[in-house]
């Protein structure tokens, strides 16, 4: 598999665009692309499968690029369609947040896919002398290390008893190319960095998968083939099933999955009907956040250079009250999104907060109606 050849900012916004999903995420030291939302021509392209949290400094060079854009095992290739022949591995899905570093003014800061957040500085707390020495000495040579965190305080589905920072995976910046994991079991080895879980080839792909599927307590696995290519695959596990089927009823819990970027890992697990008013809800609730920040982002540009006092003025104006400390946080040289992307979860603390912010989001959710099935005690 070959991937698109980014050397700088340039290289890829010529293929992204809002209508399709995207946003260019443009901060005083670096720039964001990532995708917020989905449609069905957001992924036509090799480029478009790479704007998943790529990150470039200030100049616009590249300094981070994670994983690309991969689907879940028969949502684009069924499993005779696949030539398992090709070298591949097994790897563990872990269930808590893509992490990765990058080098800003030559200080090694921690990320998520956009960008700075309140799991990316946790996770970087949490980063051992191992983790960082490894990060450095990846960073230095044009690589990017991609990292799971999980811990007790970042649940998505799967609980874990303490705090982990789990190497994934590494890319070259520019050429998008995998270290094989023969490379990163090395370098967990010479820095003490826990690297990701591995199975052998898969011998019989039906049998593997309808196995996998029925697997209880784990996310599921990661079909990592040397080329590049990879494959999600998902169980119907007890756990997971039961926590999706369960909080699907309670709008508060679809609004956890949105703000804390877990939509894709709950839908492979819902009825067809069920995931389709999900991911609906999703490109609601992420398209209007998104372009309140964009609102903000070019408000305050506008106003860029007036006293601290003035700018108050004219933003309790302009916004919505609930939005002006995302206005303030534009003012000071931070992203609004970030601060857009807390009120959500703070929202999704309770029904009573969901409905604290309906208007400003547009999200309606109607749980009464879906034909869910039954699920296990």
């Amino acid at each position: 598999m070959k991937f698109p050849t980014i050397e700088h900012l340039a290289n890829v916004t010529p293929y992204v665009s809002f209508d399709q999903g995207f946003v260019v995420s443009r901060r005083p030291d670096h720039t964001v692309i990532d995708y917020v939302y989905t449609v069905p021509e957001t992924f036509s392209s090799a480029m478009a499968l790479e704007c998943r949290g790529l990150k470039f400094d200030r100049d616009g060079r590249i300094i981070g690029r994670p994983f690309h854009k991969f689907f879940n095992l028969g949502e684009r290739q069924r499993t005779e369609d696949i030539d398992w022949s090709i070298p591949h591995h097994v790897l563990d899905k872990l269930d808590g947040s893509m992490v990765h570093p990058v080098l800003l003014d030559g200080a090694t800061v921690f990320m998520t896919r956009m960008g700075a957040s309140m799991q990316a500085a946790a996770a970087q707390r949490h980063a051992g002398t191992g983790v960082l020495e490894l990060a450095r000495h990846l960073l230095d040579g044009g690589i990017t290390p991609i990292f799971e965190f999980t811990s007790p305080d970042n649940r998505i589905v799967i609980a874990y008893d303490q705090p982990a920072l789990t190497l994934l995976a590494a890319r070259e910046m520019i050429s998008g190319a995998y270290l094989p994991l023969a490379d990163l079991v090395g370098l967990g080895e010479r820095f003490d960095v826990p690297v990701v879980r591995a199975k052998g080839a898969i011998a019989d792909a039906k049998g593997f998968v309808a196995s996998a599927r029925r697997e209880a307590g784990i996310e599921g696995y990661v079909l990592a083939f040397e080329d590049g290519h990879r494959l999600k695959l998902k169980t119907d596990g007890y756990v997971l099933r039961h926590r999706a089927l369960s909080d699907v009823r309670l709008e508060k819990n679809v609004l956890g999955w949105v703000a804390a970027g877990a939509v894709d890992d709950v839908v492979p697990i819902l009825p067809e009907t069920v995931a389709a008013r999900l991911l609906a809800y999703q490109a609601v609730v992420e398209g209007r956040a998104s372009a309140h920040a964009a609102d903000i982002l070019a408000f305050a540009a506008e106003h860029r250079g007036v006293p601290r006092k003035d700018f108050a003025v004219l933003a309790f104006r302009r916004f919505d009250k609930r939005l002006t400390h995302a206005a303030f946080a534009a003012f000071d040289g931070r992203d609004p999104r970030a601060v857009i992307g807390a009120m959500l979860v703070h929202a999704s603390g309770s029904e009573g907060r969901v409905e604290a912010v309906r208007d400003l989001f547009g999200m309606t959710w109607i749980a009464e109606d879906l034909d869910l099935p039954a699920i296990e005690a």
